[in-house]
């Protein structure tokens, strides 16, 4: 019960109280309002007999992990020698001494293995006993194999199971490598590979590999005999349902801003007592042409693509599907229907996707409509997504009345005729959105996506050439809220007064910088491209969130932005942005000498704040800034940042650019401008603002023993991934595994993803 409810304070100190002689409660006080010295005593004894009454109440509940007190969870712990890690929560840590018992009857075992990271980290992971993948030479005690071909199903599929040949290339153990499957061949990895390759560590290798005796990191040291790979995914897989794809004539993609991102599986592994080794197509993981190509060859056993119960109703939802809406349902165009590059010969499908780069093209006329379900990677529940907003622990708000309710995509929005100041406006699926309206007279307005979906606002550009913006007037010190929204081809204008404007969960394309080719002629010059194309031709620009008026707070929590800047004589008194990521696109000619951002209004600027006191916290900044003053915190400035007043202010835990101006250090580092600290600039790559594996080889100075994966306050990396923890969470699952692997094993952490 709610301690507020129990009302135990004010009933053990008014008995307290009554317990005490008159005459003392007489010479309290002479205020009958106000409690004199001697009552606030009394009342703070009460206040402790409360807790000790509550404890007490809850004596049963505490003997129990499933209902004990958060406090009690470590005691129980003890009792069993449960090794709590520091990567869990009270309820991760609740889960664990749960499961205990259940992990120990399984010790040793490769389930058990599988589970546990999973558990600990929250990253689907596959375990690989690297003993089973060397070559060597059999002898007299080794059970004969065949080809399985040859031999009765049951022994095949035994082989199988018992790692003694390939499930897709039939390859037996220390034979030669069968390379006509291609799914299989393309699984092959080399243990020489000390060097960064384009193909991810492959945990379905089912060739075999002379020992490597070097240590277990990376991609070295895998094949041994004491060896144990964990492999890990470490991007989670968002899928985003009944979704609006761009289309240039007979070819669609995937995602609705038009760029060309790979798609991923959707996870759907099997833990606990129904566990089988997964699969890759069961993981997190971008989905290859040979690996579709084996679903649509045996969809029923790989289900990838999504399907209709035998029902012939209700939809099973995979990883990815086409729809059409010929009337007012949708309809699944059938898995029979879809096809992948090269067309087998003699079939006629409909479709053929290219998962690679998520594009898709119509082969025939389909006549109708066309949406998208599909899954894409990213590192984190972070911007306009299909995932949960709302975050344990913390009070939902409710909306402004009146909510006004909109679906459909197209111009509906534009249909409204005009959005009220005051109120909701809530979108309520995941189609795109090709015309807005202007808001004035905002008092208190709030303008979200429903839970789970992922609407997208993306604007065309001006026949004329310009930016077309989308305008929001505050009035009396209005409250703005948006939450949950995808906005793209256009920028948002802040004018008027607001008291507060608050970013959840939103995000503002930072546009994509065009890829710079070497021209074949060099007497031929043309100007180079500085925005990268979608598919149908638009320049992918980045948007502008531009403040022309006055605002007291703006608060941006889990966002992915274009720039963020004042103009006009706007002004922003303080700016808290947590868990973040800020990225500006440079318009400058290639080649062209880096500019100090010593001027606000200076182009090509992440953030840019003549007035008022800028706090970041676990953000991540592609690109230079022009600040006032600043409080940073587990941050990474990844170019010039320029601090007016560099006297206030400080930056603790944090990554900065060399020839920055910025206020005192505490446990920070130093890095090139521009230097490569991430998988990925580019925005809508899986990869987008993850750190690289040997980020701290960037480090040019900093207190001693400082990093970069590693640096933040509690351990975990800088950046907007800190509240990740994934350096806590690998140095967990290595503690909680010196408990549970196989005697005389090592484990190797191989990061796919």
């Amino acid at each position: 019960m709610p301690p507020d409810l129990d009302h135990y304070e004010i009933y053990y100190a008014d008995k307290l109280w009554n317990l005490l002689p008159a005459v003392y409660r007489t010479e309290d006080t002479d205020i009958y309002s106000a409690n004199g010295p001697l009552r606030e005593m009394v009342n703070r004894i009460g206040a402790q007999a409360a807790i000790v009454r509550r404890s007490i109440d809850r004596l049963w509940e505490d003997q129990s992990i499933e209902s004990c007190d958060d406090w009690v969870i470590s005691y129980i712990g003890d009792l069993l020698a449960t090794n709590l890690v520091a990567s869990l929560d009270a309820r991760g840590q609740r889960l664990d001494v749960a499961n205990t018992i259940y992990y120990r009857r399984r010790k040793g075992t490769v389930a058990i293995l599988e589970e546990i990271a999973y558990d600990i980290t929250g990253w689907q992971a596959r375990a690989v006993e690297f003993f089973r993948r060397l070559s060597r030479t059999r002898h007299s005690l080794d059970s004969a194999i065949n080809v399985p071909g040859d031999t009765a199903a049951d022994n095949a599929t035994l082989q199988i199971a018992q790692g003694l040949a390939g499930a897709w290339t039939n390859s037996m153990i220390g034979g030669w490598a069968d390379l006509r499957n291609a799914y299989g061949a393309s699984q092959a990895q080399s243990p020489n590979i000390i060097s960064t390759a384009v193909q991810s560590p492959s945990a379905f290798d089912e060739y075999f590999h002379t020992a490597d005796v070097r240590a277990g990191k990376g991609r070295s040291g895998w094949y041994n005999i004491s060896k144990l790979g964990v492999f890990l995914w470490r991007l989670q897989s968002f899928g985003v349902n009944q979704s609006t794809p761009v289309q240039y004539g007979n070819c669609y993609t995937f995602d609705p801003t038009g760029r060309q991102i790979p798609l991923f599986a959707a996870s759907t592994r099997p833990l606990g007592d129904t566990w089988v080794s997964p699969q890759e197509w069961q993981l997190p993981s971008p989905i290859s042409t040979p690996l579709f190509k084996a679903c649509l060859a045996n969809p029923q056993t790989i289900e990838l693509y999504d399907a209709i119960e035998p029902d012939g109703v209700t939809l099973r939802s995979n990883s990815l599907g086409i729809f059409t809406k010929p009337g007012s349902f949708y309809e699944l165009i059938d898995v029979s229907q879809i096809t992948a590059f090269p067309e087998l010969p003699n079939t006629s499908p409909q479709i053929m996707i290219f998962p690679e780069t998520g594009i898709f093209e119509t082969l025939q006329p389909i006549g109708a409509a066309i949406t998208v379900h599909y899954q894409y990677g990213f590192s984190a529940p972070m911007g306009a997504g299909p995932y949960d907003r709302r975050i344990i622990g913390q009070t939902i708000t409710s909306n402004p009345l009146p909510i006004v309710n909109v679906s459909g995509g197209g111009n509906a929005i534009k249909l409204l005729g005009s959005v009220q100041g005051v109120g909701t406006l809530s979108i309520n699926d995941s189609l795109t959105y090709n015309a807005i309206l202007d808001i004035s007279n905002i008092q208190q307005l709030t303008v979200t996506a429903q839970n789970q979906t992922r609407p997208v606002i993306r604007l065309a550009p001006l026949p004329q050439g310009g930016v077309k913006e989308w305008i929001l007037t505050g009035v009396n010190d209005g409250n703005l809220t948006l939450e949950g929204l995808f906005f793209s081809g256009g920028d948002i204008v802040l004018r008027g007064s607001f008291n507060t404007v608050t970013l959840t969960c939103c995000t503002f394309d930072p546009g994509t910088a065009a890829e710079q080719a070497v021209p074949e002629d060099e007497s031929v010059s043309s100007p180079p491209l500085i925005f990268a194309q979608s598919l149908d031709g638009r320049d992918l620009i980045p948007t502008h969130l531009w403040i022309e008026g006055e605002v007291i707070q703006l608060n941006i929590d889990r966002c992915i932005l274009g720039p963020v800047r004042t103009r006009k004589g706007g002004e922003v008194e303080t700016l808290t942005m947590t868990n973040s990521i800020v990225q500006a696109i440079s318009t400058q000619a290639p080649n062209s000498p880096t500019q100090s951002p010593s001027a606000p209004d200076q182009p090509d600027l992440t953030l840019s704040f003549t007035t008022g006191l800028t706090n970041l916290s676990r953000c991540t900044l592609l690109g230079a800034s022009h600040l006032h003053k600043l409080e940073g915190s587990e941050c990474i400035f990844d170019d010039v940042m320029v601090v007016e007043n560099s006297q206030n202010g400080c930056v603790r835990f944090s990554a900065w650019s060399m020839g920055s101006v910025i206020p005192r250090q505490y446990q920070s580092v130093e890095v090139p401008g521009k230097a490569p600290l991430f998988t990925s600039r580019e925005f809508g790559r899986p990869g987008f603002a993850q750190l690289l594996e040997n980020v701290d080889n960037n480090i040019l100075s900093g207190d001693p023993n400082a990093t970069i994966s590693a640096g933040a306050v509690d351990g975990s990396e800088m950046g907007a991934f800190a509240s990740l923890k994934n350096p806590i969470k690998e140095s967990s699952l290595l503690i909680k595994y010196q408990e549970y692997m196989p005697l005389g094993l090592n484990p190797v952490l191989i990061h796919v993803t």
